[in-house]
């Protein structure tokens, strides 16, 4: 189908409660102008595809500062200046890298990295994403200029967090993963521990910087990176990994400081959760621990009917009784589906092994696009809210919400629609397609050319140029021949 058609559909079910810089009426426009097209014959693919674009440009936000990025559309209390929010800023920046206009956005980048952005309020690898960022679109200068606001960011952190054990220290709420099985007691409390995500996020933003520093030639800050990066590793193999998984630890007096090992877990607590696949993203790992990505396929821990569950099924305490909206506690969140198949896709591509496939790759994705629906008076058509249940398409925090509204008049209208919290375009081009975004130019893998006949992605932004990537296995279906053709425009 024609994305002009896909516009139109989303339009027409689309009930625009808020409106930022790109409306509805102007969107197909902005959209043909900026976001890539992918047309292949998995037709719940493209759909989705077309849609992220869709609802990634409602987020786009002008302010006296440039543009920026929203993760919620109506104003949330607990967000920074312009309704921005940290937490999403890894997906944010990989997503619209892939958008021509993405120099636009370097204005949001400098709101975080040393503006008045909210920097600190949630733990997200920020180094990694503004990295490789800058690496997709060719804007390698900006991370010469902007070295010591990277330092003093990186710094920030390991002067807040840092613990005696040489790890760091968090809450699951400040990694955006409200109420977790590990993080949470059984009485609902929770207290400081150490977390495999944001211990991983620390060894990535150490990893990035140090070959940042590198790059510019100087070399002892590069080394003293470095050194950071070899210590977390050493250590989140020594205290976080359980011989099978990388877990959390969150010791019940809160005191991280003193010597803790996975013996100090306390009971209720011990659950595999999807965070733990992490590390994988940053290539921290060694090789001899994949065998973990096997819980993916498995019904019994991470996967369920509607995507990956947050936490393992077969726990006792999945999906624990609460009475709040964000619960991680098993439930179904494209948030950490996006961290997980960022983390499979670096398995795949940097690791040897036979645990997990790409075809493996290539149902969990479809998965998550089929996870990408709601049915309402309007029919069943394309959407993305907050939360689903694992076992049914059901949006549960919108549900939750929705009943609060009603009951009580407390609550925002619509506040998870067209969610800004995880990635699908980048996903895709990586994953599926295999594109590198640090290669010179781009180039396909060959396992999707033994899955698909024919493909074309359009308006596709890389170093500063624009290609079209066309794939047609007998020649029979765009006029330019059989083969994999890559055209710069």
């Amino acid at each position: 189908m024609e994305y002009r058609e896909y516009y139109r559909q989303f339009r027409e079910y689309d009930d625009e409660t808020y409106t930022q810089f790109v409306p509805n009426e102007v969107a197909e426009a902005y959209l043909y102008q900026n976001a890539p097209r992918l047309y292949c014959p998995d037709e719940v693919i493209e759909r989705i595809f077309a849609f992220r674009g869709w609802t990634l440009r409602k987020h786009v936000k002008q302010t006296p500062v440039g543009f920026v990025l929203t993760e919620f559309l109506p104003p949330v209390p607990w967000a920074g200046i312009y309704n921005t929010i940290n937490a999403p800023l890894f997906h944010h920046l990989n997503e619209i890298r892939w958008f021509r206009n993405a120099d636009d956005f370097l204005s949001y980048i400098n709101l975080f990295l040393c503006g008045e952005g909210s920097k600190y309020a949630y733990q997200t690898p920020a180094l990694t994403a503004i990295r490789d960022f800058c690496v997709s679109t060719g804007n390698l200068g900006y991370l010469e200029q902007n070295v010591t606001a990277l330092e003093s960011y990186f710094d920030g952190w390991d002067l807040r967090q840092k613990t005696e054990n040489g790890l760091y220290w968090s809450l699951d709420d400040n990694e955006a993963t409200e109420y977790t099985i590990s993080g949470t007691f059984p009485d609902l409390s929770r207290k400081r521990g150490l977390r495999p995500a944001f211990n991983g996020c620390m060894y990535g933003d150490a990893v990035a910087l140090s070959e940042i520093e590198f790059s510019l030639g100087r070399q002892e800050k590069a080394a003293h990176y470095r050194a950071i990066a070899a210590r977390i590793k050493r250590l989140m193999d020594e205290k976080l990994w359980d011989g099978t998984f990388y877990r959390a630890i969150h010791p019940l007096n809160g005191d991280v400081d003193r010597p803790l090992t996975l013996a100090d877990v306390p009971e209720g607590c011990a659950a595999k959760e999807l965070s733990g696949y992490v590390p994988w993203i940053y290539g921290m790992p060694s090789p001899n621990k994949c065998g973990c990505f096997a819980y993916l396929k498995d019904e019994q821990t991470f996967l369920a009917k509607t995507g990956f569950a947050t936490a393992e099924i077969s726990h006792p305490r999945f999906l624990y009784e609460s009475n709040h909206e964000c619960l991680w506690n098993g439930y179904v969140w494209p948030f950490a589906t996006s961290l997980t198949l960022s983390a499979a896709i670096r398995l795949l591509k940097d690791y040897s092994q036979e645990v997990y496939t790409y075809d493996d790759l290539y149902r969990a994705i479809r998965t998550y696009a089929e996870m990408h629906t709601v049915t309402d008076e309007k029919g069943t058509h394309p959407f993305i809210d907050e939360v689903m249940h694992p076992f049914a398409y059901r949006w549960t925090a919108r549900e939750i919400l929705e009943d609060r509204l009603r009951a009580n008049g407390v609550g925002i209208k619509d506040r998870g629609k067209d969610y800004n919290h995880s990635t699908f375009i980048d996903l895709v081009l990586r994953g599926i397609l295999g594109i590198d975004p640090s290669a010179d130019e781009p180039t396909v893998c060959a396992d999707v050319l033994n899955k698909w006949d024919y493909f074309k992605l359009e308006n596709l932004p890389f170093k500063r140029h624009t290609y079209t990537v066309i794939y047609d296995k007998y020649g029979t279906v765009y006029g330019v021949g059989s083969g994999l053709h890559v055209i710069k425009e």
